[in-house]
């Protein structure tokens, strides 16, 4: 049996694969989908666009929300089959992630509730949107996945891309983690469900937004994914 320093040295020696994450974070993408469900609705994320659409389904034909998750799974799935030549995934590697995930959130939001306690601007509007705990969870899980995966894997990963070659490698990234995490903030105010525009907010977003860009550059998308559900939940609570 491997020790605890031998396990904790493997999962810090380099960033977590795409394949690994893809299936680290597979709770968090089925907690959504059936929350959703089971909340009757109730669990909105505002960044996430296609909740509002994803609720009303749910309310009025669950059975073709039914096919709909099941179809999206299938996709889920197949983007994991298509990944697994990149990587190697063991089961031993989610707690790990999970407690580097926790101490992430933990600090981030300790951080909030201290600046909370001098902006009252700040306190999230999504916290006073979530009724019970299980609204919370699955606000929680949609924001971890979804959030990072449209403003972390596609937007700072594909501009980073795109950017490397006017910018150079180390340049075009960080360009691409300025605009990601500028719009990451800026969505939340933008939508049915968005809170409305406050200065203070937007930086901290901003702010937050770089450090789980961060997070997915040196760690790989499950640790950000995870962190930033962590740390919503925490925060909602």
């Amino acid at each position: 049996m491997p020790s605890l320093g031998s396990v904790l040295g493997r999962h810090f020696s380099g960033r977590i694969d795409a394949f690994t994450s893809a299936v680290l974070v597979f709770p968090l993408f089925l907690t959504y989908q059936i929350g959703i469900l089971l909340s009757g609705g109730g669990g909105r994320n505002g960044v996430d666009f296609t909740t509002s659409a994803l609720i009303e389904l749910s309310r009025r034909d669950p059975t073709t929300y039914l096919l709909v998750m099941i179809g999206a799974s299938l996709a889920y799935a197949a983007a994991i089959a298509g990944l697994r030549r990149g990587g190697r995934f063991h089961l031993r590697a989610f707690v790990p992630m999970l407690l580097e995930s926790g101490i992430y959130a933990f600090f981030m939001s300790s951080a909030i509730f201290l600046i909370m306690e001098r902006s009252a601007e700040l306190i999230p509007e999504l916290a006073l949107a979530a009724r019970d705990a299980v609204e919370r969870v699955v606000i929680s899980s949609g924001a971890g996945f979804h959030e990072e995966l449209i403003f972390r894997v596609v937007l700072l990963g594909g501009l980073a891309w795109l950017l490397r070659v006017p910018l150079g490698t180390t340049l075009g990234w960080v360009a691409a983690l300025l605009v990601s995490s500028l719009l990451f903030a800026a969505v939340h105010h933008l939508g049915p469900y968005a809170e409305p525009f406050s200065g203070g907010a937007f930086v901290y977003r901003s702010i937050a937004g770089a450090l789980f860009g961060v997070l997915y550059r040196v760690r790989g998308f499950a640790v950000a994914a995870w962190t930033h559900a962590l740390y919503d939940l925490l925060v909602l609570t």
